[in-house]
């Protein structure tokens, strides 16, 4: 029997219909939609305060979803534990509140301040985002082996800088000289004074650093940012330990001595030993992503019209 065109495109909108249908985004963008749904339903209808602006009516509902936005985290099981657990005290305290802020809320609003306000527009644009990141967050777990290619693509993100154990012997070129810091700074490490001068006398010698005098088990950065990192790498290349004196190095502000006690070598950790952490930041890069697709799902529904004439 044949077909006539209808049959075909009635087939293929079924098809397309099914496709779009199990989109997970559809799935994320529907639950938002029924969880708005939720607070619209739960509250009682408001006739009294719809006839009169002047009358502020509080039920169990207005409290949750004050208390949830209050502390930017959609967790309704929670919260109705944490209301439940107050005292009238409490529980009069977050009354007043919820009163304060709406009052104010509605003199704002009577006064037009809502117009063309961009912090106004900004906020509730957050208020999207958090109710979006929030669902992201509750649904984002793991597949099998994503944790170990997520770790191994960013090894660089958790390894373990080196750390220095050392102390120096200052010469300012502010002070000095360029020229004479230099020379002052090799006349003293070539006259053997210092070799049986202690990791703690080192400050007896030159002049003053502006940071510190001793450094005890300080990361590469930091040393960086308190010297430069040519000074760091020639740390690097010293034997620590040996009770030898070193120099002279630059720095930004002259010439160092320097006498390297440790030196720990940057290692990667295991991911057993930090899986807590790299699960944080997983979850952490999924909801943002989430969030993302879920927000170009919704710009999607807009046409753009751009007149810049």
């Amino acid at each position: 029997m044949l077909k006539n065109a209808s049959d075909y495109s009635g087939g293929n909108q079924t098809d397309i219909m099914l496709t779009f249908l199990k989109q997970p985004l559809l799935h994320f963008l529907l639950a938002g939609l029924l969880i708005f749904a939720a607070y619209q339903w739960t509250a009682p209808p408001d006739t009294e305060s719809a006839q009169s602006e002047d009358v502020i009516r509080i039920d169990r509902s207005t409290l949750l979803n004050f208390m949830q936005y209050r502390a930017q985290a959609f967790q309704p099981e929670l919260f109705n534990e944490q209301l439940e657990a107050m005292d009238e005290q409490q529980r009069q305290q977050l009354i007043d509140a919820y009163v304060r802020e709406e009052a104010l809320h509605r003199e704002a609003l009577a006064m037009g301040m809502d117009q063309g306000d961009y912090i106004i527009r900004q906020r509730l644009v957050q208020k999207v985002e958090f109710l979006l990141e929030n669902l992201a967050n509750q649904t984002v777990e793991p597949a099998e082996g994503e944790i170990d290619r997520f770790y191994a693509e960013r090894a660089s993100d958790y390894q373990v800088d080196s750390v220095y154990t050392f102390t120096h012997i200052f010469f300012d070129s502010g002070e000095r000289g360029e020229e004479a810091a230099l020379n002052n700074a090799r006349q003293l490490l070539d006259s053997g004074n210092l070799v049986d001068v202690s990791f703690n006398e080192a400050s007896q010698y030159g002049d003053r650093y502006p940071f510190l005098q001793n450094y005890v088990e300080r990361t590469r950065d930091f040393v960086v940012n308190n010297f430069t990192e040519d000074f760091v790498g020639s740390l690097d290349e010293l034997t620590p330990g040996n009770g030898q004196w070193h120099g002279p190095y630059a720095s930004r502000y002259g010439y160092h001595l320097v006498l390297l006690r440790e030196r720990s070598d940057p290692y990667l950790p295991e991911l057993d030993s930090i899986m807590d952490r790299v699960l944080d930041d997983w979850r952490y890069e999924k909801v943002i992503e989430s969030r993302r697709e879920a927000e170009e799902q919704v710009i999607s529904g807009y046409e753009v019209n751009i007149e810049l004439e």
